[in-house]
């Protein structure tokens, strides 16, 4: 038999394989990093730093004539209102400078010999019984 040399296979290239492990090996590493930030660094990052709350509107550049007149009818009726209770608490005050501990009619009448309500007066009920304070024995 003849020695044959061995047979020689054509070389393959190698670079179509070391290029997709490559790429692929990139693109896993981009889903692994694209999910971690998603589902763990964004919700962290979200609730620490929150932006500031936005800043109101200007006001308007003068006061609204509707509200100052309506602020000026409720200082009327306010001072309306303190007059009443002024006036009140003069009244009260002039009558704690009278004799508040007797009566200056007690029996009603009139200098006419009529009652206030136009009828006669009828006999006065008897005076009622004083009650005694349960002495120190005595259960009450």
């Amino acid at each position: 038999m003849t020695d044959l040399p061995p047979r020689q296979e054509p070389l393959k290239p190698r670079w179509p394989l070391i290029l997709g492990g490559l790429v692929g090996g990139f693109l896993l590493l981009a889903v692994g990093l694209g999910l971690g930030w998603y589902l763990f660094y964004r919700p962290i990052v979200n609730v620490a730093v929150q932006l500031p709350a936005a800043l109101p509107p200007p006001a308007p550049p003068g006061p609204d004539a509707a509200q100052v007149k309506a602020l000026e009818d409720q200082i009327d009726k306010q001072k309306a209102a303190n007059k009443q209770i002024e006036d009140q608490i003069a009244v009260l005050r002039e009558r704690l400078r009278a004799d508040v501990c007797t009566i200056p009619n007690p029996t009603g009448q009139t200098p006419g010999g009529q009652t206030p309500g136009g009828q006669k007066p009828t006999a006065a009920p008897p005076p009622a019984a004083p009650q005694q304070a349960p002495s120190s024995g005595q259960k009450i």
